[in-house]
């Protein structure tokens, strides 16, 4: 083989990774997006070795992604050279997910059921199968759990995964609970007929409690959001130790929170006069 014709062995070989078997025929786009998926799984920085494993792809692409989105201002590095996603993604989701206009809504709620409780209290939607926090706020901030904006636990160990699951769609249901159920703890419910007793107890009552199920000292309890035509697509969230009366009057402030969620999220804002004005001027209306 002459010079001319030489191959870069390397390059062949991320080529072949980038398009084999796990990631068949992936676009450029479709390989970006892998990447910044790659952050999805946990919210701490990752080493180029770590996002390339997540995503799926060779190393060597992964660093030239990785460099491209930084230039564009999507990650960023730390001083340890490990990559975490840039604000710049933050402003682009808060721009346009119904899900972050849901928060916004629910935050003072959320705010006021911490204060009154002094417990950890979440806000909670289904993402597949598992139970996605839109915001937690912990009683202590050196929590570094998944209980977190934007972690995310398997449906059947929280209150608000069970919760939400009990109102998904029953195909649904079904699929998930035919599947091996992974325990945390010896109270981790993993029976299909147990879970199923109690989403029929959570779609009676308006409410579940589930405790020991992630860890044997902590309980949880939700309540249902529902949206304007009433399906439950969002749940509130409260976690306490197991060796500590429950809070008094914790069922009752969880469920007044939901029912002022799901008020608030039905009520059209009013604008300030003035916001309108400035609208229609930068619109050129006026």
């Amino acid at each position: 083989m002459n010079e001319t014709s030489s191959v870069d062995i390397q390059s062949v070989r991320s080529r072949l990774q980038d398009t084999g078997p796990g990631s068949a025929k992936r676009t450029a786009a479709a390989r970006v997006l892998s990447l910044l998926d790659a952050f999805a799984q946990r919210g701490e920085p990752l080493t180029l070795t770590e996002i390339a494993r997540r995503a799926d792809l060779s190393l060597t692409t992964t660093h030239r992604l990785a460099h491209e989105v930084l230039d564009w201002g999507g990650l960023e590095m730390d001083e340890e050279g490990r990559y975490r996603l840039s604000r710049k993604i933050l402003k682009l989701a808060s721009a346009s997910t119904e899900d972050l206009r849901i928060r916004e809504l629910a935050l003072p709620h959320l705010v006021d059921l911490q204060r009154r409780t002094g417990l950890t209290v979440n806000l909670s939607v289904r993402e597949g199968d598992e139970v996605m926090y839109l915001e937690a706020l912990r009683a202590h901030p050196n929590y570094t759990g998944q209980n977190r904006m934007g972690g995310r636990l398997p449906l059947h160990v929280t209150a608000t995964g069970q919760l939400l699951l009990a109102f998904a769609d029953p195909s649904f249901q079904e699929d998930y609970l035919s599947r091996p159920l992974k325990r945390y703890t010896e109270f981790t419910p993993s029976r299909p007929e147990e879970i199923r007793e109690r989403m029929a107890a959570a779609r009676r009552d308006g409410f579940l409690r589930i405790d020991g199920a992630l860890a044997p000292g902590a309980g949880s309890m939700a309540a249902p959001v529902p949206d304007a035509l009433g399906a439950v697509d969002v749940a509130v969230g409260a976690i306490y130790a197991r060796v500590h009366p429950e809070p008094h009057g914790l069922k009752d402030l969880l469920l007044a929170t939901a029912r002022r969620i799901a008020r608030a999220r039905v009520e059209r804002p009013v604008l300030d006069p003035r916001t309108i004005a400035f609208n229609r001027s930068h619109a050129g209306l006026v």
